[in-house]
């Protein structure tokens, strides 16, 4: 499907070029029953893609490598470079998102993002389809706000590509990350003593945090604050509520608070960002 779209999305006055900003995401859309590329075909696409598969296997082929991918594998498009990946018989559901800017291009350059390694496989599906799906949605007008979006999905990449080469194993060890994790993202409309988290998972509260940090990447509230707003942006999608039920029902004070968070991240306020960036 990045093929198809891509001819559509990455003309002229599609593209970020100098002066456009950091990056931003072209199209982002989820597909069941996939086929990806048609067999005996090689592509290279003129910008970034990601397919991430959720169901279903396939395989991938460029000149060095040559492996099954199932649910939970991220396949990463480098512009230009010769490709192939198709559905086993059945078919394959995937997110895809089609991106392009100046920060990708910078990511590539400096080997955070290489076409040797385009393949991250073991990934939670649950999780990370939820992260990606966040990307299908209005795509906003506003420099920064695109600019914002672009850097999400960076950041998106590079955890991915971070877990690939440090993948966290499953055990005793990291039992606490994972419970941490899920009363974390749990009710958001409750308020939750981080202390309480720290308590159930058997650790100090300093000894956690600082545990969290260095195993995610960001400290705890930030991360149940990250997953509020994700919350609150897919509600904004995908139902009619108003921004103050919005509000209430992902766990912010009020509705003014989802709106200052909200243009923090994005740079626009909950009713421009659904009326489409306007």
């Amino acid at each position: 499907m990045l093929d198809h779209v891509t001819a559509a999305a990455s003309g002229p006055a599609s593209r970020p070029t100098g002066g456009a900003g950091l990056g931003r995401v072209l199209v982002a859309a989820r597909i069941t029953a996939g086929s990806g590329l048609p067999p005996g075909t090689t592509r290279r696409h003129p910008t970034w893609g990601l397919t991430f598969l959720t169901a279903g296997s396939g395989r991938y082929r460029d000149a060095h490598l040559d492996e099954p991918i199932t649910a939970g594998t991220l396949v990463v498009v480098h512009p230009g470079h010769p490709h192939w990946y198709g559905a086993d018989p059945g078919g394959w559901d995937e997110y895809f998102v089609v991106f392009d800017g100046p920060v990708f291009d910078l990511a590539g350059r400096s080997g955070a993002l290489s076409p040797d390694r385009p393949l991250v496989h073991g990934l939670p599906v649950r999780r990370w389809a939820a992260r990606f799906a966040a990307f299908d949605r209005p795509r906003p007008r506003g420099t920064g706000a695109r600019d914002a979006e672009a850097v999400d999905l960076l950041a998106a990449l590079l955890e991915a590509c971070e877990l690939r080469e440090h993948p966290r194993r499953p055990g005793r060890s990291t039992a606490w990350l994972a419970r941490s994790v899920e009363l974390l993202e749990g009710d958001l409309t409750e308020p939750l003593p981080l202390p309480a988290v720290a308590a159930e998972v058997g650790l100090p509260y300093e000894t956690w945090r600082r545990r969290f940090r260095a195993a995610t990447g960001t400290s705890p509230y930030a991360h149940r604050a990250s997953r509020r707003l994700d919350a609150a942006t897919g509600m904004l999608v995908h139902t009619g509520l108003s921004v103050r039920d919005i509000a209430a029902a992902t766990g912010f004070t009020d509705e003014r608070h989802l709106i200052r968070r909200f243009r923090e991240r994005t740079g626009l306020t909950p009713r421009a960002f659904r009326d489409g960036g306007q």
